[in-house]
Parts: C-alpha cells; sequence; structure tokens
C-alpha cells in the first residue's frame, strides 16, 4: 500500500461482502483487520476480494523477527532501487537542463550539432530509471484498472505520458525534425521516478522505526489478566479477555486492557 486511498479501496472491497460486519486497514502497519461471520464468508473469500481490488494479502502468521527482516530488505531494496536511478538520471537531467546555467556539452550529445544522439542517449538512459520502478507501473496500472487508482496511479500515467512523448519525439529526431530536441521530456521521467523511489525509502525507514517504537511499547503490556468469575479469581492471556468481564487490578499492577472502573480503593 501506498497512500491512504489504498486502504480505503481495500475497505470498500472487504465490506461488500456479505458476512463482513468491521473491516479495518491500518496504512502505517499495513494491516487488515476484519470482523465477519464464518457461516457466510470465508477468509479465501476475503483474500479474492483483496486481490480483486488490486493488491497482495497474507495471513499473519509470520514471527517479529521475520518481519524486521522483511521490512530491513524492503529498506535495502529501496535504497539500491534510488542509487541505480539516481546514477542514470543525473545525465539526462544535465544533458537536458545543463546549457540553462551554462554547463558544457560535449559535442555529440549536443543538440545543435548531433540532435539525434542527444535524444537516443537520453533514451536509453532513461530504459534503466523505468525499469528500476516497474513496481509503480504494475501496482499503479492494476489499481486504475480495477477502478481503485492511487498515488502509484497518477506516477504511472504522468511518467508513462513524459516518456511516450519522448520516444515520438526522439522517432521525429530520427526522420529529420529536430525542432524536437528541446522537448523530449524524458528527465521529467527519470526525475519523478528517482525523487518518489527516495521519498519511499525515507517513509519505510521512518515506518521501521515507529513500528520498532510500538512493538516496545507493546511488550510492557501484561500478557495476561485477572478476572472475577463466579466469585473466583482466574487469570488467563489478554486475548481471552471478553466484553463485560470483571477484571482485578492490584495495587502496583498495569492495567491489562481497556474499560471502566466499576469498583476500587487503594
Amino acid at each position: 500500500m501506498t497512500c491512504a486511498a489504498c486502504a480505503r479501496a481495500i475497505e470498500r472491497a472487504t465490506r461488500k461482502l456479505d458476512g463482513v460486519m468491521e473491516s479495518n486497514v491500518n496504512l502505517a502497519t499495513e494491516k487488515l483487520s476484519i470482523r465477519y461471520d464464518s457461516s457466510k464468508v470465508r477468509v479465501s473469500d476475503i483474500k479474492r476480494a483483496v486481490e480483486n481490488a488490486g493488491y497482495k494479502v497474507m495471513e499473519e502468521e509470520i514471527t517479529v523477527d521475520d518481519e524486521k527482516n522483511r521490512k530491513d530488505e524492503q529498506i535495502r531494496l529501496l535504497w539500491k532501487r534510488f542509487i541505480i536511478s539516481a546514477v542514470f538520471t543525473v545525465p539526462v537531467l544535465y544533458m537536458s537542463m545543463g546549457h540553462m546555467i551554462g554547463l558544457p556539452l560535449p559535442e555529440f550529445v549536443d543538440p545543435m550539432m548531433n540532435p539525434q544522439a542527444f535524444a537516443l542517449t537520453q533514451l536509453i538512459l532513461t530504459l534503466p530509471v523505468i525499469i528500476t520502478g516497474y513496481r509503480y507501473y504494475t501496482i499503479g496500472f492494476r489499481t486504475l484498472f480495477k477502478g481503485s487508482p492511487n498515488m502509484d496511479s497518477l506516477i504511472a500515467i504522468g511518467t508513462s505520458a513524459a516518456v511516450l512523448y519522448g520516444v515520438f519525439a526522439t522517432v521525429k529526431i530520427m526522420l529529420g525534425d529536430i525542432s524536437y530536441a528541446k522537448d523530449l521530456y524524458f528527465e521529467s521521467a527519470d526525475v519523478i521516478i528517482t525523487l518518489i523511489t527516495l521519498g519511499k525509502y525515507f517513509e519505510s525507514v521512518s515506518k521501521g522505526r515507529t513500528s520498532e517504537a510500538i512493538k516496545k511499547l507493546m511488550g510492557l503490556a501484561p500478557k495476561t489478566a485477572v478476572i472475577v468469575r463466579d466469585g473466583k479469581e482466574i487469570e488467563i492471556p489478554i486475548d481471552e479477555v471478553e466484553v463485560g468481564d470483571i477484571i482485578l487490578v492490584k495495587p502496583g499492577e498495569k492495567m491489562p486492557v481497556d474499560g471502566e472502573v466499576v469498583e476500587g480503593m487503594t
């Protein structure tokens, strides 16, 4: 997921299912929480609804260490993609914008002396940038065709328009119309993809730190609660506490769950 539109699309798709009573997506943790009637809808139906909306889903069966490793790998991959994109974007940006601030340009790629090489070089340098940002296109167009466009859809449409027009202009230049040498726009697509990738890298790093902080706070919470049933004190796991249970919290102990104070003294 990349934006709030993704979360809304998944919630909308799952809430349409008969038997789903509640569906909430946490964009920060990229998790979907659902309350449903198992006699009316199955987990496979929920998965299919999410996939039909243009997203992938997996049940939460991985450990904390696996989750951390997955996040770390995602951060490393985003950084690698940014470096690759930047390496090819900088020369394209130099070729297309350098003359505006008086930077020299080699004769073999000068738009006035050799417009064909000028256009082809930018096209060739742009291809690796597009390849490293392929996920923007696969996710963006998939969600667009599913009727629930998101931020990736905007990136895919905008950069595709710039690249396609650049290819068209390159063809015109190769056919002899050198006036198109000033209207290639390859640098626009390259810069957008590179900066978006850098932004996603920072976002992933920030999410990772936030998730770690939340997990540490959750680790401070009690794992069990003492409930009073039929006059007896019973210690049970937090997950087994039900609405309406009376919780006994002794002086100095932590509150295991949220609730209302019905009686007490300390």
